[in-house]
């Protein structure tokens, strides 16, 4: 009888946490491959970030070791809370972004003169670059997202 109640109370959770992921897309989204570098690779500056995509038009948001913006929000939603850009005139900008890790295309590519400073032991850092989807207003289309790892050794 006990195996049945616990039974019954597992069955119980699984069906709770699946409503919890009400809205979620667990679908595999081929659409964009990253192809360099390489992951897990060591690289040197500077550092092209080259992917190829098919089945869409539009642009693209890369994160520099930074969580890329939710679905459905702009990438102005970076700086939701920084006081001193919302009162700036024209600010999110390019430079903004950049400064934060942050770069919107049209194009596959994206060129990175520099990484941020990790701070790493002996100048070994790990970098992670996140590309994601936007539309025309820059609102990202979807929670897919491709990702590559690769390492740099800065001068120490």
């Amino acid at each position: 009888m006990s195996r049945l109640r616990v039974l019954g109370a597992l069955m119980v959770v699984a069906l709770m946490a699946s409503a919890c992921a009400e809205g979620l897309a667990f679908v595999k989204d081929d659409r964009v491959e990253i192809v360099a570098p390489k992951g897990h690779t060591k690289v040197s500056l500077p550092v092209t970030i080259d992917w190829e995509v098919e089945d869409f038009d539009g642009y693209f948001a890369l994160f520099v070791n930074t969580t890329p913006v939710p679905p459905g929000k702009t990438l102005e939603w970076i700086a939701r809370d920084d006081q001193t850009c919302l009162n700036t005139p024209g600010c999110p900008d390019r430079t903004y972004f950049a400064d934060r890790g942050v770069y919107s295309t049209t194009e596959t590519s994206v060129t990175l003169e520099r990484l941020p400073d990790r701070d790493a032991y002996q100048g070994h850092e790990t970098h992670e670059v996140t590309v994601i989807l936007l539309d025309g207003t820059g609102r990202r289309l979807t929670e897919s997202a491709w990702h590559v790892t690769f390492f740099y050794d800065r001068e120490v």
